[in-house]
């Protein structure tokens, strides 16, 4: 069984940007079929979330954050422009902005995420893109949602007027939190979320290289995908090719189920046993 004390999910980007509720075109065929179920996919991220918790495990939801393109921030002595999202809206269309509701969660793992707020006594600690991201935030140090702007969730790219390529730097927030996580000792972390090929590939692979003392379980049947047509038209891995990769860096590749069984209270420990990585 995984230990309570030691266990923290990571879902990324399981938002209404990425799959049939999408606003653009191209994100919209982001329904994994024929490699999955979408609509399975993100509701397994949300048990997922609700048993990490119940497990005494710490909740990381990341949400792809992009101001639209020309968007006038004002920073000290005036306004800059932001055209940081030009490149990835130029592949798939506009997305993930807070205007519309694009970014939000997919409904059941936001109604998880409402569920565990009430438990906790505490709203979800809110960490921004930048400073100049105007957002609500409570207090919670167990769950936590961060906003992300490039498809690495370890990475940020930071704001220069009218750039549209940023410098990219390590998104200390994040690697913060991730410290504190594995400062107690042995961490498994469980890994869902969209899209398997792009932004759950990248910061997978960062993760791994950076953290080899964190050992790394994929539900495959909580991430999502691209058809695996569309990924080869965009001369990406297929989502099949992408779970082989994370077996060879390492990364346990495995059902919802069996990590649900993992952080039952009546779990035994089998074969089926998650790794732990001194």
């Amino acid at each position: 069984m995984i230990k309570p004390e030691r266990i923290v999910y990571l879902g990324i980007d399981v938002q209404k940007a990425f799959g049939r509720e999408a606003k653009s075109s191209n994100l919209a065929t982001l329904a994994s079929q024929p490699e999955g179920d979408e609509a399975v996919e993100v509701q397994n991220n949300a048990r997922l979330a609700s048993a990490v918790y119940q497990a005494g495990g710490t909740i990381i939801v990341t949400k792809d954050w992009h101001n639209p393109v020309g968007t006038r921030i004002a920073v000290e002595g005036g306004t800059v422009v932001d055209n940081r999202a030009a490149d990835e809206f130029a592949i798939y269309g506009e997305h993930a902005t807070s205007a519309d509701g694009d970014s939000d969660l997919n409904a059941p793992l936001e109604t998880a995420l409402r569920q565990l707020e009430a438990v906790d006594g505490r709203r979800r600690t809110v960490i921004p893109v930048d400073r100049y991201e105007r957002v609500e935030s409570g207090d919670s140090q167990r769950i936590f949602e961060i906003h992300k702007n490039v498809y690495d969730i370890t990475q940020v790219e930071e704001l220069q007027d009218g750039v549209e390529k940023g410098p990219v730097v390590p998104n200390q927030a994040f690697w913060n939190l991730m410290e504190r996580e594995t400062s107690q000792g042995p961490v498994t972390l469980v890994l869902g979320g969209k899209i398997a090929e792009v932004c759950v590939r990248a910061g997978a692979f960062s993760l791994l290289g950076a953290l080899p003392g964190v050992a790394m379980v994929v539900p495959e049947d909580a991430v999502s995908s691209l058809p695996s047509d569309l990924a080869r038209r965009l001369q990406l891995p297929t989502k099949l090719e992408v779970m082989a990769q994370l077996r060879e860096r390492g990364a346990r590749v495995v059902k919802t189920e069996e990590v649900l069984g993992w952080l039952s209270p009546t779990g035994e420990e089998t074969a089926g046993n998650p790794p732990v990585r001194n």
